[in-house]
């Protein structure tokens, strides 16, 4: 994909415009959707419609907050895929499996080619083309996706079906709520036990395991700021509803853990705010 062309993006989130913006780095020409059109960052031809979005392009990208958004902009009279017959539709929305099993079929009975590949890497990976993307498709959708993908992401890592994809992406995002939520626990602990949190904070953020995340939400729970930059409180909570529905009866009492706490968050009013508040949920009393 070595000529500009014109791609569809759905959606105006951090995720969406990011990497709108990397596209437009990258020569491609932009046409976007979004419910709310100020929302809209950056170089594009503004769509009144997803279907508008699509009507001519050749690709059209989902980035957009769940099941109830994607079905919005895909589905219906007004929906991307009632225009986007032969093009290829990516879906990089973290979804339940049942809906991303659902949104393939039905793309694929609309004559388009369906490719689910949802990201991890935030929005800083967005930006320098190092996002993980997994995928599913069939074998040709996938090899001409791939350029495209390759544009946002490092590595792009082929599941199976949609549906283990989509469960995969959950689970991705659940092991970084435990872990998110284990250094807010550490760090309330050591600041009840007297101990030097931001001594403590400093080593946590250049050594051990905990380093990736602790640099990169270390300090905002030390200072209590927690300004949206990434990813908020809410999309996480929402994808660990649906990891402790895929989970079923099975036993998993660190994810069951985390999803209570980002509820709890939730219901402390923290869902706007970056994932980092979480802290303020592990402090708050039941």
């Amino acid at each position: 994909m070595s000529e500009p062309r014109t791609v569809a993006v759905l959606g105006a989130g951090i995720m969406a415009n990011a990497v709108a913006s990397r596209l437009d780095a990258h020569g491609f020409e932009l046409r976007r959707y979004n419910r709310t059109t100020a929302a809209i960052d950056g170089p594009a031809f503004v769509c009144a419609t997803p279907a508008q979005a699509a009507e001519e392009a050749p690709v059209v990208w989902s980035f957009v907050h769940d099941d109830t958004a994607s079905q919005a902009v895909w589905f219906g009279p007004d929906g991307a895929l009632a225009a986007a017959g032969g093009a290829m539709v990516i879906e990089s929305s973290t979804l339940s499996p049942g809906y991303a099993q659902r949104w393939t079929r039905e793309a694929a009975a609309a004559g388009a080619r369906p490719v689910l590949a949802p990201v991890t890497g935030s929005r800083v990976g967005a930006e320098n083309g190092t996002l993980v993307a997994f995928t599913a498709g069939a074998a040709g959708d996938l090899a001409a996706a791939d350029p495209l993908l390759r544009v946002i992401a490092g590595e792009v890592v082929r599941i199976s079906d949609a549906g283990a994809t989509a469960t995969v992406k959950l689970l991705n995002n659940a092991l970084a709520a435990v872990i998110l939520t284990g250094l807010a626990e550490t760090l309330t602990t050591a600041a009840a036990l007297g101990l030097d949190t931001p001594q403590l904070m400093t080593v946590w953020s250049r050594h051990g395991w905990a380093a990736p995340v602790a640099s990169a939400y270390g300090a905002a729970m030390l200072g209590g700021e927690h300004e949206l930059t990434n990813c908020s409180l809410a999309v996480i909570a929402k994808d660990l509803r649906h990891t402790t529905a895929v989970l079923g009866d099975a036993p998993a009492p660190l994810i069951t853990a985390a999803a209570e706490k980002f509820g709890r968050a939730l219901e402390l009013g923290l869902g706007d705010q970056e994932i980092s508040a979480i802290i303020d949920a592990t402090r708050a009393r039941p």
